[in-house]
C-alpha cells in the first residue's frame, strides 16, 4: 500500500510568468509498484498560468479541487472550478489559467508515466540546494 500525503510533499515553484507550484505525487519513480501512470498537483496563484506545452506520448488529465480558472487544449478554451475533470489527448497543446481570486489547485495524471520526470529532477535540485 502507498499513501501520499500531499501537503508533506515540498513542490518546485516554477517563476514567473508562469508562476506555480508542482509537485509529483507517484511515479514509478517514486514508488516501484506504480507502473502506468504519474500523479502530481499543480498549484496556480490569481493572475498566473501554465506556459503552453504538450507531452507527445502521455494523455493528461486534470481533476479540479480549488479555484476558478480556464483550459486552453488544442485552440479550445473550458471553464475550470472544483469537480471538473479534463483530459488532453497525447501530442494536444494545452495551458493553464487561473482567472479567479483564489489558487487554482488540481490534480495531474499522466498516462503514460514520462513528463513528470522533469519535475521530479527540479523538486530534488530545489531540496538539494535548502540543505
Amino acid at each position: 500500500m502507498n499513501i501520499v500525503k500531499t501537503w508533506e510533499i515540498k513542490g518546485y515553484k516554477v517563476k514567473p510568468p508562469y508562476e506555480r507550484i508542482l509537485k509529483v505525487l507517484i511515479s514509478p519513480l517514486t514508488h516501484k509498484e506504480v507502473k502506468g501512470l504519474a500523479i502530481g498537483m499543480v498549484i496556480i496563484p490569481p493572475g498566473s498560468k501554465s506556459n503552453k506545452h504538450k507531452h507527445e506520448k502521455s494523455e493528461e488529465y486534470w481533476i479540479i479541487v480549488d479555484g476558478r480558472g480556464e483550459i486552453e487544449i488544442n485552440g479550445e478554451k473550458a471553464k475550470l472550478e472544483p469537480g471538473i475533470i479534463v483530459h488532453a489527448p497525447p501530442g494536444a497543446t494545452h495551458q493553464l489559467f487561473n482567472t479567479g481570486e483564489e489558487p487554482l489547485k488540481a490534480y495531474y495524471i499522466f498516462v503514460p508515466p514520462g513528463p513528470e520526470e522533469e519535475t521530479l529532477r527540479k523538486m530534488k535540485s530545489k531540496n538539494k540546494n535548502e540543505q
